[in-house]
């Protein structure tokens, strides 16, 4: 049975259920009604006074409270236009934009297959059609540097703003990689305490490395689920991630003894970015990737305020997803854009590859590790017996920007939902295209 999407699933744990399993509208309801009564509870518990000899939890801030609220409800009924709640910073292109030339577009296949999760039997459906029914917003496919499909659906058009949600996650392991290779950040084995020195001397924090952050090893408390007081929530809405990042986490374990998907590790890591930089990471990505490979268009990274002004880097990079195809491709060439290398070589294959020697248990589905999946430096791949692997990109709700080394394929897909086919369709499918191409 092939598993559910990583990034995906991993939300649907929200509701200890299969959210795929819903009708979109039915999946709307329920997250609307589980927002209502959250608040209710929420506005309740603000209005409790806490103990003067304690320090109030950080979701008991009156500000993150309203934006769980007030932000919660549009955020659950519009999966797409999150990015307009928050404020944000631009990420300008510049000229001349670099757009890939046409290849042979009768070469992608009509139909597509893969094997339905509850019968086992093999579906095969007409791609445009499955594209337009399942919440698709977009849908490209590139071969040997080559367009050979591009489309929009739902009412989105090429210059129609994606979403990318932990899309986020493997572009900052990017520019993470290029601070590496410009001797702002030492090693990956460096302590964050570092370049994080609030945090010397708290529990646990000082065997923390970068490198446990890039492999959800961190060891700090997170639980995956979106009531109020829970880190998932407040990792989204609390209104000054560097203030609550340097005081009120917390070590549960030793770091590196398992693999827990957080995304405070993301966090931290551009926190470290701009100390170490001296610039945001939307300046750094701006100078270092988005300019130099000819982005089309401009994007947006939100932060979490015009006070804190940090970026989410987890979760709310907004751009075109042509200009993700584009990121795909530096990728898949491994960091090398018409001849000027823009990522170090070696953290692209060291970031996309499996580690053997990583052994730990997953806290968070073991059964994608039983299946052949594994994490590296914000990426998600499968590995194969024959040696061939394929890595990639992943955010909830379908955003996935596939890399296959063998068939030098990049795939991108963006959407506000899985459709009827769910995450583990969607993986089958996105490997089929390639597949089929490289026969």
């Amino acid at each position: 049975m092939q598993p559910p999407s990583f990034d995906l699933a991993l939300r649907a744990q929200r509701l200890n259920t299969q959210p795929y399993r819903f009708g979109l509208s039915t999946s709307r309801t329920v997250s609307k009604v589980r927002k209502l009564a959250l608040a209710v509870f929420a506005a309740l518990a603000c209005l409790t006074p806490a103990p003067q000899a304690l320090a109030a939890p950080p979701w008991l801030d009156p500000r993150y409270l309203y934006r769980y609220i007030f932000w919660g409800i549009p955020s659950s009924l519009s999966k797409s236009d999150d990015w307009k709640l928050f404020p944000y910073h631009t990420i300008e292109n510049a000229e001349p934009a670099f757009h890939f030339p046409a290849g042979a577009a009768n070469s992608i296949p009509a139909t597509v297959e893969y094997e339905d999760g509850d019968t086992h039997k093999s579906v095969s459906l007409n791609l445009d059609e499955l594209l337009r029914t399942s919440s698709t917003h977009a849908f490209i496919v590139i071969r040997d540097g080559k367009l050979l499909y591009e489309n929009y659906f739902n009412g989105y058009q090429r210059d129609s703003i994606c979403v990318s949600r932990s899309i986020a996650k493997s572009v900052t392991s990017a520019i993470v990689g290029i601070a590496i290779g410009e001797g702002f950040i030492k090693s990956i084995d460096d302590p964050i305490t570092n370049y994080l020195p609030e945090l010397k001397g708290e529990q646990g924090f000082d065997s923390i490395t970068i490198k446990n952050l890039l492999t959800m090893g961190s060891g700090i408390r997170y639980r995956l689920h979106n009531l109020p007081w829970q880190e998932e929530a407040v990792s989204y809405f609390y209104p000054d991630l560097s203030q609550l990042m340097l005081t009120d986490l917390e070590i549960v374990e030793p770091p590196g003894q398992s693999f827990h998907y957080n995304d405070y590790n993301t966090e931290m890591l551009g926190l470290i970015l701009k100390r170490a930089t001296g610039k945001s990471p939307s300046e750094y990505l701006q100078e270092k990737i988005w300019k130099p490979i000819g982005m089309e268009y401009p994007a947006t990274w939100s932060i979490d305020s015009e006070g804190d002004d940090l970026e989410l880097m987890y979760v709310l990079l907004n751009a075109r997803a042509i200009d993700f195809a584009k990121f795909g491709q530096l990728f898949l060439n491994k960091g090398n854009w018409n001849g000027k290398q823009i990522i170090p070589e070696r953290w692209v294959v060291e970031s996309t590859t499996k580690d053997p020697n990583d052994n730990r248990p997953w806290e968070t589905y073991p059964e994608f590790r039983d299946a052949g999946f594994y994490y590296k430096y914000f990426w998600w791949g499968r590995s194969y017996e024959n040696g061939d692997y394929d890595f990639e990109a992943q955010g909830s709700w379908g955003q996935y920007i596939l890399v296959s080394p063998k068939t030098k394929v990049v795939i991108v897909r963006t959407g506000d939902d899985w459709g009827s086919i769910g995450p583990g369709g969607w993986h089958q499918v996105l490997r089929y295209v390639a597949g089929h191409l490289s026969s």
